[in-house]
């Protein structure tokens, strides 16, 4: 698999932002000078040979045309793909007798060079803003109460690109210094022979600033070519390069966010683009959902300055954007910058990540389609709901340290099963005989996936020839459990009471059923009830085991309760029980951690016939017994060795989906115990990636 599968495309090598071209032709007095002209110039005096070289074009790469003579070939020109836009330039004075209904894409004649050439720069400008994608991803049915470990993969994508932009520009550790130094050096690797560009960086480095970052992205430079390229092609690392910028402009559009609310409120807005039917599609499928933009997008109040943009490709769609009732409270931030831009163009621009509610699509004529957004408070404050919850279960390692060991529904359903009846359950019947029904395979492959597991558990429910008593209270409490892990706490009370029900009041499974709902009613922030259900576990269980791992977790989730109603006093004493408890678990975790980092490190030392994918094994086993132990830093360390090794040396295929996805799995875990979370984000995106890509 290629790395930019992964979002990792190496920054060492120069981007190809020569996306836009422009072609020359005209006898040689009549060909400017490279400086006095736009870059990527293309110079031709013969027809056949001009005409050759952009048929010969097959990338995506597009042709900006000046014809100064040769006008009789203007029509032949017109029909070529490659041909974005095309300029005519009279010679002393001459008049040219054409108008632009004998050409789709003629853009003007013009009568000197310095005014077409001034014309040129601010078309690429504008060009390469509105011919930008709109990279979507869309929002249908998730809810605050839904778990990260639950959504698709699409809406996983949102959630990860709303997470992205909002640490990109609100991380409470940002060295500005840093960030600029690092974004002058991918910078100057790109343009590193380039002297019009390099002369522009070295401006930017002197002269770029807070008041005037929106003029540095709207007009003719590197900036926008990188930070346009990055976005578009979702390079996550060269979009952090740019990251000194973005936050400048972040903190800019903000500021006139806030000067413009009055006058922003009630306007539409407008964005002509090109696009494939695949693309129209999904738009089309996803009226009346939420779209969230993964780039800036740019927009005119101008229509007619919108419709210009509409080009050749499939279809053409605009784009009418109606904002009402915003606030400057609202998470994505939005502004007119036509005072501080280059050019003058009624330009709204909105920050990447702006969510909108698709209204309608309506074919305008053959060729055009007209889609209708709405950008509104309602729309912003349910964002703001799901990004808060998110947010809560992205920055507490319970959701993390879920993901790398998700709950093993079977070995609970042995465990509980046997309670009842003292009969095994155990994977080798249940893989060599489909013991009592249960299709474990269905399992393993859904590991994790807790609403098709929900289903699958009902429908055994009620097929007659499985189901009997003891099978029935387990499942209810299984059913339970997994609705627990989706965040539907009332649901998992239900079956967890159905199961009681039925349960005979001495028996062993109360206890663990009492503390399944003592969890619960703590998510629900009901302590009295938690703390009721905790002490009666506790009780139970006490009675029956000596030394089970289940009575100091008890005990800790008794003395945080306490914490919470600031009863430092009870609190104290569960702790004490608890430590009295865990003695034996403890002394045992940790000889078991430093034995296991000491044979790591021994091998590693020692065995030099170890080939690269082995001793990758070894540091990830190190690795993931430092974050166990809790040495954050050095696992971080260990795991992004183990990542390059792995990189380098691929593994097999099945075994390499597993390693990279445990690996970006357990990397965020030391991220978010150092509060890192930005780097989490980074590298939670490496195993969405990879959960993508290798669905099954």
């Amino acid at each position: 698999m290629s790395e930019s599968n992964l979002s990792s495309t190496k920054l060492t090598e120069i981007q190809n932002h020569d996306d836009y071209k422009v072609v020359w032709l005209g006898s040689n007095n009549n060909i400017p000078n490279e400086e006095n002209i736009v870059d990527y110039l293309e110079k031709f005096v013969s027809v056949e040979e001009c005409f050759d070289h952009i048929t010969d074009i097959k990338s995506e790469r597009k042709i900006l045309l000046v014809l100064t003579e040769f006008f009789e070939c203007l029509v032949h020109f017109d029909e070529l793909d490659q041909i974005h836009s095309i300029y005519l330039l009279e010679k002393n004075g001459e008049n040219i007798n054409f108008n632009q209904a004998q050409s789709s894409k003629m853009v003007n004649i013009f009568s000197d060079k310095h005014t077409l050439i001034e014309r040129l720069r601010q078309d690429i400008v504008l060009t390469y803003r509105n011919d930008f994608s709109i990279n979507i991803s869309s929002l249908r049915e998730i809810t605050i109460e839904q778990s990260l470990t639950s959504l698709d993969e699409n809406s996983l994508m949102f959630v990860w690109n709303q997470l992205f932009i909002y640490y990109l520009v609100n991380s409470s550790h940002i060295d500005m210094e840093t960030l600029k130094k690092e974004m002058i050096e991918q910078c100057l690797l790109e343009y590193k022979n380039d002297e019009v560009e390099l002369e522009k960086i070295n401006e930017f480095v002197n002269n770029c600033t807070y008041d005037n970052v929106v003029y540095w992205y709207t007009r003719d430079s590197f900036v926008y070519r990188l930070l346009n390229k990055s976005f578009r092609t979702r390079n996550i690392d060269l979009i952090c390069k740019f990251r000194y910028f973005i936050v400048l402009l972040y903190k800019k559009l903000k500021e006139l966010s806030i000067q413009q609310e009055a006058e922003m409120n009630h306007t539409i807005v407008y964005r002509g683009q090109s696009l494939k039917i695949n693309q129209l599609e999904i738009l089309l499928s996803n009226i009346g959902n939420l779209i969230s933009t993964n780039t800036m997008l740019s927009t005119t109040k101008d229509r007619n300055v919108a419709q210009v943009f509409l080009g050749s490709d499939e279809v053409n769609v605009l784009y009418e954007i109606t904002i009402e009732n915003t606030n400057v409270d609202t998470i994505h931030v939005f502004a007119n910058i036509n005072e501080q831009s280059a050019f003058s163009e009624e330009e709204v621009l909105f920050f990447a990540g702006t969510v909108f509610r698709i209204e309608s699509i309506e074919p305008d004529n053959e060729s055009t389609w007209i889609i209708k957004l709405t950008l509104i408070n309602e729309t912003g404050e349910q964002l703001e709901q799901i990004m808060k919850h998110v947010e809560y279960q992205f920055t507490h390692t319970s959701y993390w340290q879920e993901l790398h060991s998700k709950i093993n529904d079977f070995k609970l359903i042995g465990n509980y099963y046997k309670i009842l009846t003292d009969k095994a359950l155990t994977w080798k019947d249940a893989l060599t005989k489909n013991i009592n029904d249960i299709d474990i395979y269905y399992l393993l492959n859904n590991v994790g996936n807790y609403e098709r597991l929900i289903e699958y558990y009902k429908k055994l429910l009620l097929k007659p020839t499985f189901i009997d008593k003891p099978k029935s209270i387990v499942l209810n409490v299984i059913i339970g459990y997994n609705y627990y892990h989706l965040l539907e706490y009332d649901m998992a009370l239900d079956y967890y009471n159905t199961a009681l029900l039925v349960l005979d009041d001495d028996n062993r499974l109360k206890g663990q059923i009492f503390h399944h709902i003592g969890d619960a009613y703590k998510m629900k922030n009901n302590f009295n009830r938690a703390l009721f259900y905790y002490k009666q576990a506790l009780h139970i269980l006490r009675s029956q085991y000596s030394k089970k791992r289940c009575l100091p977790i008890i005990c800790r989730e008794i003395a945080d309760v306490y914490i919470k109603q600031n009863n430092n006093t009870e609190c104290l004493l569960y702790e004490e029980q608890a430590d009295e408890f865990d003695e034996p678990f403890r002394q045992k975790s940790q000889l078991d951690y430093e034995n296991v980092i000491r044979t790591c490190k021994n091998r590693l030392n020692t065995e030099l016939h170890l080939l690269p994918l082995e001793r990758a094994e070894i540091l990830f086993t190190m690795g993931l017994t430092l974050i166990k132990q809790g040495n954050y830093h050095q696992a971080i360390e260990i795991l992004l060795q183990a990542k390059q090794l792995f990189k380098d040396h691929l593994p097999p295929h099945g075994q390499f989906v597993r390693t990279f996805s445990k690996l970006f799995e357990s990397i965020p875990i030391a991220y978010l115990h150092l509060k890192e979370y930005f780097n989490a984000l980074i590298m939670w995106k490496r195993a969405i990636d990879v959960r993508i890509t290798f669905p099954n």
